[in-house]
């Protein structure tokens, strides 16, 4: 049987195995969206945005699972691999990379000072007014990134059943912002560690399945290896090629290392465990499952390759193939394994993993509106049931332009690699501004603003130059063919547009966005900082920086260790952190 690339259908078994799926996994939001209703969890908004700040630290790691590993993952990896080779695999080792450089470098700070909102910080250490940008800058990433959460699984749905994209968006919204809106960060995390146990189930599932109708593991490797989609050779460091083993190590590392250190969608998790040992326990389970989920999507996107090829090449599938790949795929092993229900599985767990990624962004975005915007740049307090109101009108809020933005991103090209371009844009900037307070004691409010104004702007401009580029026609060619499907001429694949037109900015690959931002943001706000800021003696506390600074720190850092800490109003609701601070490490302290 030819795989073309257009299967698709659901049968009575596929429906009934996503509509219990769906229902188990968001039977835990509907439960705290019952308790979240009342009137004094509304009253409660710590317990709503925070969780009390006492949740346990599996579905914590569970939830920063699903806030990354999104529908845009599950469909955009095999995408990419089927089309370009398995370089892209190699990203891996830049989440590992980037994990150990999060609890290393900024996880320190954010549980010594035990903030409510990353954001923060940046008042703590510069003032509130760079805090106001770093929050503006993350609505907007995530009013650019929503879009792709929702657009994935409705895209998905619509291929296996025909239901229009935009009703099934609707549907989603619907069901997500209601457990999030009534059920704050309790309901978000506990939904999210079922629905990322039936992501896992789904993709598992598939792969295993695929693997075993291509003809076992022997033959995915043999079929792969011939066509050159199991190299990777290409170490090329030319910014321009989409794939390179550089490109997917020291671009991964560094976006992830934007996404995981100071994006509030992540570190809300962080300090919603009571200890810094759980947030790093967390952080070390996200890493795993992380790795496992792109590794089984890479590996879903070889056998869809193997089963193109085994079945005669139908030129309806040949590269360059859409997000649409591993929905056909899925209907076309159900068809050959004789799986009924196989495809409701595979649908509901990308339906949940989109659920996940939307609650997550939608509960962080309301913190932030809250916390950052209204009380610490506005200077506003209103009665806390207007701020519970106020939260949750942000997170429906959100969800509509969500789904109103589909209209947009029907227009773009390869899901994974817009959803990172788009991301990277306020990532970069945001991460070089803390990166900046963390670690450069000269740096002012000068220098802070006008590093995230560069990164923000250097990176806006070349993500969406990019994106502009590939709507009118450039696209990166694919990989090899095998040997019997390249005699077929209709695969010779042709740029419809000349690269040398385009502006190079504009032709970078989406792997190089976050790092070209990140140090746009770094220099600029360094060399802006050593020349316009003034010391400030009063912002020189040495638990305001990373603990990989220490030595380096000028000697009345040392001296007004903890100062800012405890000038912070008392958290009595708050468990002491765990981690050993500095103010406890100096000889000289005063007590």
């Amino acid at each position: 049987m030819s795989f073309t690339m257009k299967e698709g259908g659901f049968g009575v078994g596929d429906y009934v195995a996503f509509g219990v799926l769906c229902a188990s996994s968001c039977a835990g939001g509907v439960w705290y969206s019952a308790v979240g209703s009342r009137s004094k969890a509304v009253v409660d908004l710590k317990d709503y945005l925070l969780g009390g700040k006492a949740m346990s630290t599996f579905p914590v790691a569970m939830s920063l699972i699903a806030s990354y590993v999104s529908g845009v993952t599950i469909l955009g990896t095999p995408a990419e691999i089927y089309n370009y080779g398995s370089e892209y695999w190699l990203v891996v080792v830049g989440v590992t990379l980037s994990c150990l450089i999060v609890a290393t470098v900024y996880l320190p700070v954010f549980c010594t000072l035990r903030l409510s909102s990353s954001y923060e910080y940046l008042e703590l250490r510069f003032n509130r007014h760079v805090r106001a940008v770093a929050s503006v800058l993350f609505l907007l990433d995530e009013v650019l990134f929503l879009p792709m959460v929702v657009y994935v699984p409705a895209l998905a749905f619509n291929q296996l059943t025909g239901f229009n994209v935009f009703a099934v968006g609707g549907v989603m919204v619907l069901i997500c912002g209601l457990y999030t809106v009534l059920g704050g960060l309790r309901a978000v995390v506990w939904t999210d560690s079922v629905q990322t146990g039936v992501m896992f189930i789904g993709v598992l599932l598939v792969a295993a399945a695929g693997t075993l109708a291509v003809g076992g593991v022997s033959a995915v490797v043999s079929i792969a290896n011939e066509s050159g989609r199991l190299e990777i050779s290409n170490w090329s460091f030319s910014p321009y090629e989409r794939q390179t083993g550089w490109g997917a190590i020291f671009g991964g590392f560094l976006y992830w290392t934007c996404f995981n250190s100071v994006n509030q969608t992540m570190v809300q998790r962080y300090i919603a465990l009571p200890s810094k040992r759980k947030a790093i326990t967390a952080l070390f389970i996200f890493c795993i499952g992380a790795i496992l989920a792109i590794s089984l999507c890479v590996w879903c996107g070889l056998a869809a390759w193997g089963a193109w090829v085994q079945g005669g090449c139908d030129p309806s599938g040949s590269p360059l193939v859409g997000d649409q790949l591993l929905p056909a795929f899925v209907t076309y092993v159900a068809e050959v394994q004789h799986l009924p229900g196989l495809s409701g599985v595979f649908l509901a767990g990308v339906f949940g993993a989109g659920l996940s990624s939307l609650s997550a962004v939608l509960n962080a975005c309301a913190l932030v509106a809250v916390e950052d915007l209204l009380h610490g740049w506005l200077r506003l307090r209103l009665p806390p049931i207007a701020e519970g109101v106020l939260a949750r009108s942000v997170t429906a809020l959100l969800a509509v332009i969500s789904l109103l933005m589909l209209i947009v991103i029907q227009k773009l090209g390869g899901v994974l690699g817009v959803a990172t371009a788009l991301s990277a844009i306020a990532a970069s900037a945001t991460c070089g501004i803390f990166t900046l307070g963390m670690s450069c004691w000269w740096v002012g409010p000068r220098g802070a603003a006008a590093g995230g104004a560069a990164g923000a702007l250097l990176a806006g401009a070349v993500s969406l130059g990019s994106q502009a580029a590939a709507a009118s026609g450039l696209r990166a060619l694919p990989r090899n063919f095998t040997e019997a499907c390249s005699a077929n001429a209709t695969f010779i694949p042709e740029q419809t547009i000349d690269p040398t037109t385009i502006f190079p900015l504009f032709r970078l690959s989406y792997h190089w966005i976050a790092p070209l931002g990140l140090l746009a943001t770094i220099v600029v706000g360094m060399i802006v900082g050593w020349l316009f800021d003034k010391p400030d003696p009063s912002k020189m506390d040495a638990e305001l920086f990373t603990p990989v600074v220490w030595r380096l720190l000028p000697k009345e850092a040392h001296e007004n260790a903890g100062m800012t800490r405890q000038a912070l109003p008392v958290k009595a609701e708050s468990p002491a952190p765990s981690a050993r601070l500095i103010l406890e490490q100096l000889p000289d302290k005063v007590e």
